[in-house]
């Protein structure tokens, strides 16, 4: 138990360390939105009428730690809930570097990028004027975001935003930990076997894999793909539910919880239903 506790806690440390830059960058523009401006900037409000391809491009950046920034974002009223899902959806973490690594062709990886794109693109306009149609950013309301809510953020601006992100990064940390200790204790070799290999179930059940808040199952559903172990389809909805820290920070705040579950709901759905389109028609 010690060996584990011991590769994982460093594990989830260097994690959560790479997307303490970005938590940084995108608090400091909150703080700067809020206290400097009385509503979003018009740029925002023109943007948001293409919400979905701007979020499913912002997606395909294979950064760890982006869909956590999306989701801060989104806690603060300036993406949309089907912007947001498009950003799950076309987020990979780390599955491009490790499948290179791991021996795929660059031909499968562009594969990857392109048909989660078009499968965020897609599934997130469909969202937007369907299940989302009355769902909007804050663009033309007054600003109400809340960077100070502990007294000791009030005297800096600089302050502030070092605390929001330390805040958010510990609760990452925690969150992370225990799930990379369970992870480790059942073991890859267990959760291939219950991958139901061939399956038209498959892509359901990487897409349930994908929704455990961790880029350790990015990295997992990639060796398991290289391996041969699940198929194209199964990947794609597993990578596409497997939106990283973007599901913690939003259950961070209590207010927020009960927006996140439509969202969390969306891109698992979407996901699904790309991902065994895809095993059907491709493999």
């Amino acid at each position: 138990m010690l060996d584990i506790v011991s590769h994982v806690l460093p594990e989830a440390f260097f994690d959560v360390l790479k997307t303490v830059p970005l938590l940084l960058v995108v608090y400091a523009l909150l703080y700067y939105i809020e206290n400097r401006l009385t509503n979003t900037p018009a740029l925002l409000s023109r943007a948001a009428q293409f919400g979905p391809v701007v979020g499913a491009l912002a997606g395909t950046i294979p950064q760890c730690g982006f869909s956590a920034a999306a989701a801060a974002l989104f806690s603060a009223g300036y993406l949309a809930p089907a912007t947001l899902v498009a950003v799950f959806l076309a987020t990979s973490d780390e599955a491009v570097p490790v499948m290179l690594a791991g021996g795929a062709s660059v031909p499968q990886v562009v594969s990857l990028l392109v048909v989660k794109f078009a499968i965020a693109v897609i599934g997130g306009y469909i969202l937007r004027y369907t299940v989302f149609r009355r769902h909007r950013p804050n663009s033309d309301e007054e600003l109400e975001i809340e960077m100070s809510s502990c007294d000791c953020s009030a005297g800096s601006p600089v302050w502030s935003v070092i605390w929001h992100t330390l805040k958010t990064a510990f609760f990452l940390f925690a969150v992370l930990l225990v799930l990379n200790l369970v992870v480790h204790l059942i073991g890859e070799e267990v959760l291939a076997s219950l991958l139901l290999s061939d399956s038209i179930f498959q892509p359901l059940l990487c897409a349930i894999l994908g929704l455990i808040p961790s880029c350790a199952m990015s990295v997992l559903l990639s060796e398991l793909f290289v391996g041969g172990t699940i198929s194209f389809g199964a990947l794609i909805a597993g990578l596409s539910t497997g939106a990283g820290f973007g599901y913690i920070v939003l259950f961070e705040e209590k207010e927020g919880r009960h927006r996140a579950m439509p969202v969390i709901a969306a891109t698992f759905a979407v996901a699904v239903i790309g991902g065994t389109l895809v095993q059907v028609f491709f493999g």
